[in-house]
């Protein structure tokens, strides 16, 4: 993987146990290859993560012994680097940047694989701008590093002022967004609504305004949630109140 050309992507999650899935598919991908692993995670959450590796076949212990799997605390971390609300630029380099730096140097010609819970810790205090801005650092330090980078949110994307004003940031910043543990039970979901309060009409209108929109990056079932929370502020809370109930009847 080329320096510049990251791959740094985000899961929006209800449980962790969902997302430790994710985390654990991801760090063994690059660990059967043989690279290494950076954990920031929250105390509360580590202990799930290491039982879906150990579930996974892989014997936590012996990768913390051999420096293929690192981990720090998320919330300790964050308070080295935040200054005045914000992360710190410097420190962020220093401390992260100086981090991956010690576990490529250990394990050379391989690209790291990361998982970082500062942004969701952030998002959780309310602090949005915040996390938006430690996003935009990681993306900055795939510049000069080489890793791939795995973020998690805990948000209602059923919440349609949360589709306004805190994920078209959380988008916008990643390069691949899972919007939810089944996105395609959320496509269908999202499609039911939109002609259940709409009509067959307006719900295909908005699919083509959508469609000629969209990118790849973030799925279309994503897209169209922000695209109905800006756009119809007047339908919206029914849209996706309508999407919440499909969804969760599976």
């Amino acid at each position: 993987m080329s320096r510049g050309a990251h791959q740094h992507s985000v899961q929006i999650y209800a449980d962790v146990r969902e997302l430790a899935q994710s985390v654990a598919a991801f760090f063994s991908a690059g660990l059967a290859s043989g690279a290494p692993a950076v954990l920031i995670a929250t105390a509360a959450h580590e202990p799930v993560y290491r039982e879906e590796l150990e579930r996974l076949g892989w014997e936590v212990e012996q990768l913390l012994s051999d420096g293929l799997l690192v981990t720090r605390d998320a919330e300790r971390l964050l308070d080295t680097l935040v200054r005045d609300g914000y992360p710190s630029s410097s420190a962020f380099d220093e401390l992260v940047g100086g981090l991956l730096d010690d576990v490529g140097a250990r394990f050379p010609d391989t690209v790291t694989h990361a998982f970082g819970e500062m942004v969701d810790v952030l998002c959780r205090r309310g602090q949005h701008e915040a996390a938006v801005s430690l996003e935009e650092l990681w993306n900055s330090l795939a510049w000069s590093r080489s890793f791939v980078l795995l973020c998690g949110y805990e948000l209602d994307v059923f919440d349609p002022e949360l589709q306004r004003s805190v994920l078209p940031d959380i988008c916008r910043t990643h390069t691949h967004v899972t919007p939810a543990g089944d996105p395609r039970r959320l496509a269908v979901a999202v499609d039911d609504a939109l002609e259940r309060v709409l009509g067959t009409d307006e719900a295909d209108r908005i699919a083509a305004l959508v469609a000629d929109e969209h990118e790849e990056r973030v799925p279309r079932a994503q897209h169209t949630l922000m695209w109905v929370s800006e756009h119809l502020p007047g339908d919206a809370d029914e849209i996706l109140a309508a999407a919440r109930a499909h969804y969760a009847a599976g």
